[in-house]
């Protein structure tokens, strides 16, 4: 008589050892993940601001130009790499751009929203006109 065999069958070894070597990987990955969670976030911020940005010189709001329009994205990515953008200001971007991009396009009144937001998370005033932030002050003449 033959003696059943003691242990895992082989197909059995296979799938555990296999399975262990995904779960080591997913865990490294989390890790990883969370460890260069800014960088992340960094990078998925400053992609979101250039599509918004492209969208947005597709169709200009009013009171703003091209140049306007590039100045607060950079300054905005600007501020997030040097890390003087707040997590919440960070937060209420990303849900807003989020709730802008549901019917896929960036209007007008969304466009100007979404630039005064970015205005204000870089700290520049938001109901400070694009002109008046560029131009330079005039000297008084007494």
């Amino acid at each position: 008589m033959s003696e059943p065999k003691k242990g895992m069958s082989k197909g059995c070894l296979i799938t555990l050892i296999v399975a262990s070597v995904i779960l080591v990987l997913v865990v490294a990955m989390s890790v990883v993940c969370y460890v260069k969670r800014d960088a992340i976030l960094e990078w998925s911020m400053a992609k979101m601001v250039d599509t918004a940005q492209t969208d947005i010189l597709n169709d200009l709001p009013e009171g703003y130009t091209a140049d306007d329009v590039n100045k607060i994205c950079d300054d905005f990515k600007t501020a997030l790499k040097e890390k003087k953008v707040h997590a919440d200001e960070v937060r209420n971007l990303a849900t807003m751009f989020q709730d802008v991009l549901k019917d896929k396009k960036i209007d007008k009144d969304e466009a100007k929203t979404f630039l005064e937001e970015l205005k204000r998370a870089t700290g520049t005033p938001a109901d400070e006109s694009p002109a008046e932030q560029t131009a330079p002050a005039e000297p008084s003449t007494e």
